[in-house]
């Protein structure tokens, strides 16, 4: 009888043991899922708020655009006195840039107005009046007489040399940054 006393508390003591080894292992297994579990929904919200900051991003994208092919259709549609005056200020800095010798290209829609700057500016620079037309919405192309340097001074280059300072200020207003 000793030995199965012996047995019996051996037999107690072990199953002790595994009931405890279960239990640690259930919670470590408990407390894995429970970190994975975490862990995904981590990632999930983290996914849905990329998401959502690329939509966000790609609608503030759309109203840039938008802003500026407006832009460019209010350009396209200028004409009187200020805008001469405009024409007038990218011819000189035209020349301000490339020298008082040049050649300039245009649009056929704004040859009356460049011939127009060109004799206010009197005996000031040499320049002529190129026969080829631009197909731009305004401004003017000033090349020197050998051709070697030229100046884009279009609307269009205009609005693409100062688009990325543009695209923040229009995105800082759609958004309501400061």
């Amino acid at each position: 009888m000793a030995d199965l006393e012996v047995w019996k508390t051996e037999a107690l003591a072990r199953i002790e043991s595994v009931r405890k080894e279960t239990a640690e292992a259930v919670s470590k297994i408990l407390e894995t899922s429970v970190k994975q579990a975490e862990s995904v929904g981590r990632q999930i919200v983290g996914a849905a708020e990329l998401e959502a900051r690329n939509a966000q991003l790609k609608s503030l994208e759309s109203a840039v655009n938008n802003a500026f092919d407006s832009a460019t259709k209010k350009i396209s549609d200028s004409t009187g006195a200020a805008y001469e005056k405009s024409i007038g200020r990218l011819i000189q800095e035209g020349l301000d840039t490339i020298g008082p010798n040049a050649r300039i290209q245009c649009s056929g829609r704004d040859r009356r107005t460049v011939a127009s700057a060109l004799k206010r500016l009197g005996g000031k620079a040499r320049v002529s009046l190129d026969e080829n037309v631009l197909e731009t919405i305004g401004g003017v192309v000033l090349t020197t007489p050998d051709g070697t340097i030229r100046f884009d001074n279009t609307f269009e280059a205009r609005l693409e040399r100062t688009k990325p300072t543009l695209r923040k200020d229009v995105a800082a207003i759609l958004t309501g940054a400061t």
